[in-house]
């Protein structure tokens, strides 16, 4: 039941931009909470947390949430929605924030997660944008940011991580079941939020010269790097099990509608892809640069493709189709 302040908080406005800041209380031992919500927004893509907010009379449902992490260094590691009204946090000790407003962090909305120590706006990129430089010295958690701001930041985690992380046409939603869902946000995630998966990222693109291998697409924006193939439990990031494609042709690739011919130099196609737009890819010259990938990554993804190709045609989606 809400209380009459929260009451009167109901809005006449929505859309605004705040700060919401944390600050390491130990060096090495982050919130609990925070670490926690991570994990979630990785392996789900999506999490809701609970933040303390100063600017209760300010805040609104639907506003825009940017997690600062204050101290050194400082910077940018999360990008969410405001989707719960202030309430008081009955927890807090004396001193602390009374207040507190629900966030959620949804990748399919653009929303992003990273660990603390995981900047996705550093400090000094933060100091260069159009703000006074005390927008950034120990603002109170929910203070409004300038929208102009707060638009440069969008472009600087644009650039790192696609907006759209489930796009394509509507075969590619109907052939993936939940797991392929949430392994394809995990793939994406991580290769913002972990050192390892982040080298083997801009090695890809490093190989490919920031260029879809199917396409030719040069849109940095939209292009991603493919594991061709994929073990539970095991992290392969090794150049020869990459691949850079545009997020739509990733997202067929990751549900195994396209794949690789065995040289790796051409792309077979699923007759369950009836798009016209799509059209294009069957056969189309794959880019083989310096550092292929290797026959035995390609085979491993090339019989996940047949026996989906299999289940679809046992489940009565698909007739028979030479590539299955």
């Amino acid at each position: 039941m809400r209380d009459k302040a929260s009451e009167a908080m109901v809005g006449e406005r929505a859309g605004g931009d705040f700060l919401f800041t944390w600050k390491e209380k130990k060096k090495g031992h982050p919130d609990d909470r925070v670490r926690k919500a991570v994990e979630t927004f990785r392996s789900k893509g999506i999490a809701e947390i609970w933040w303390r907010c100063d600017a209760i009379r300010k805040v609104r449902l639907d506003d825009r949430a940017y997690l600062l992490k204050q101290g050194k260094p400082k910077g940018i590691f999360g990008r969410g929605t405001v989707i719960g009204l202030p309430r008081r946090n009955k927890t807090a000790r004396r001193g602390e924030g009374q207040w507190q407003v629900k966030i959620r962090f949804d990748a399919s909305q653009g929303d992003v997660l990273t660990a603390p120590e995981s900047f996705l706006a550093e400090e000094k990129v933060l100091l260069s944008l159009p703000v006074p430089k005390e927008q950034w010295e120990r603002p109170a958690s929910g203070t409004e940011l300038d929208s102009k701001a707060a638009r440069a930041i969008d472009t600087i985690i644009d650039s790192k991580i696609p907006r759209s992380l489930l796009v394509g046409s509507r075969e590619i939603a109907s052939a993936d079941d939940s797991e392929q869902q949430v392994d394809r946000y995990r793939k994406l995630i991580e290769q913002l939020t972990r050192p390892e998966q982040r080298r083997f990222r801009e090695k890809i693109r490093e190989l490919y010269r920031n260029k879809c291998a199917v396409t030719g697409c040069i849109t940095q924006t939209v292009l991603e790097a493919a594991h061709i193939s994929t073990r539970k439990g095991v992290d392969d990031n090794s150049p020869q099990n990459g691949i850079l494609l545009r997020a739509d042709v990733h997202a067929l690739f990751d549900s195994f509608l396209i794949a690789l011919s065995e040289d790796g130099t051409r792309l077979e196609v699923s007759s369950e892809v009836t798009d016209p737009s799509y059209e294009h890819l069957k056969n189309a010259i794959v880019a083989r640069p310096d550092t292929a990938p290797s026959v035995e990554n390609i085979r491993h993804h090339r019989e996940r493709f047949h026996k989906m190709c299999q289940r679809r045609i046992g489940s009565g989606k698909l007739g028979h189709h030479p590539d299955c």
